[in-house]
């Protein structure tokens, strides 16, 4: 039966948009189509349209869901058939590398009515504008927050047992991680947008999965630690970063033992797997003596860091609303009927024998 996984390949972070688009495709697919178009053109539509012909053909597809909406695709990979289709807009921009031998153009923007556009053409630039601006605010509060994050984890440093974290994933690793090819592939499982933290079902299908329950904000170190012991044996491991600081660890899956290390909250449980659930409360490696010193500056910390996300997440409302706006208008400039035409041809010859 064939297989879909889904995930993010960016993130809205403190230091803008961050993108894997490029480790994730790499040189592993043979044919890559970069989508170009508007907002409302049809590229998610399309991408959807091939992702489903896919599974019915029995296929595995790789949907990648847009860190902004995550009802929307930015891609959708068909690693069987080494075929990848992206959107190539703004801000997850993929350059051509190898024009026609790999890499093909795909432009939407060939079923727009100019007429139509060209007499909105005021209304589009002041609503990007304004999306823009409110894109400038979402990253200074993500900003802030990061850096509000940053005093946290080093205040509660002070209290961290290390070496009793260390040993704990010595032993962990010991007894479930087995060595392997060594290999490391990104799949982002939250991203941060207007519904706030925003978890997709990447890792649903793990049967033995670590519930990390942790309100002193230390499970990325822990991960980092499992990664580290992962690299020193050799193990295959996917690994999804923080969303709002790609250089911290959300997530790390080990494919080969179908083993899953994530925090309680963004655990996205499957449909109809149950799997085994076991919790690691990262309360064992804090001194609380130390603790209990830097108790109040801890909660005020994390108090002003969930204040600073809620300003993110408001202008994040406010950017998906002007988002909309800009849709509808390229919406009634489009000639769905011959793009229709145009994505039926287009798989047809996708999925020829």
């Amino acid at each position: 039966m064939a297989k879909k996984r889904e995930y993010f390949a960016g993130a809205n972070t403190k230091t803008g948009y961050a993108s894997c688009f490029h480790q994730i495709v790499g040189n592993k697919y043979k044919k890559v189509f970069i989508m170009k178009g508007s907002a409302g053109c049809g590229k998610s539509t399309f991408m959807k349209r091939i992702g489903e012909r896919a599974l019915r053909e029995g296929f595995d597809v790789e949907y990648i869901h847009c860190s902004a909406d995550s009802n929307s695709l930015d891609g959708v990979l068909l690693p069987e058939k080494g075929i990848a289709v992206v959107d190539g807009t703004a801000p997850h921009v993929m350059n051509m590398k190898y024009p026609s031998a790999r890499e093909n153009i795909i432009n939407l923007g060939e079923f727009w009515d100019e007429s139509k556009l060209k007499s909105q053409r005021e209304e589009l630039i002041s609503l990007t504008d304004r999306k823009l601006a409110c894109y400038a605010n979402i990253y200074r509060a993500l900003s802030a927050a990061g850096s509000i994050r940053e005093i946290r984890n080093s205040l509660v440093s002070e209290a961290l047992l290390e070496k009793k974290m260390a040993g704990f994933v010595n032993r962990i690793g010991k007894k479930l991680i087995k060595p392997g090819s060594g290999e490391e592939s990104i799949c982002i499982q939250t991203a941060f947008n207007h519904n706030g933290f925003d978890s997709l079902p990447t890792f649903a299908s793990a049967a033995n999965v670590y519930l990390i329950r942790d309100k002193f904000d230390i499970s990325y170190r822990l991960l980092e630690m499992i990664r580290e012991y992962a690299e020193k044996v050799g193990a295959d491991r996917i690994v999804s970063y923080d969303p709002v600081d790609f250089k911290k660890l959300e997530a790390v899956y080990f494919p080969k033992e179908d083993l899953l290390f994530v925090p309680e909250q963004k655990y996205v449980p499957g449909e109809t797997k149950k799997a085994e659930n076991k919790p690691i409360n990262t309360a064992r490696f804090i001194n609380k003596g130390v603790y209990a010193e830097i108790r109040q500056k801890d909660r005020a910390a994390f108090k002003l860091y969930k204040a600073l996300l809620e300003a993110a997440k408001q202008y994040f409302q406010e950017a998906s609303q002007l988002h909309e706006r800009i849709e509808r208008i390229y919406i009634r400039a489009m000639d769905f009927a011959r793009l229709n035409d145009y994505t039926n041809k287009f798989i047809a010859e996708l999925f020829k024998a």
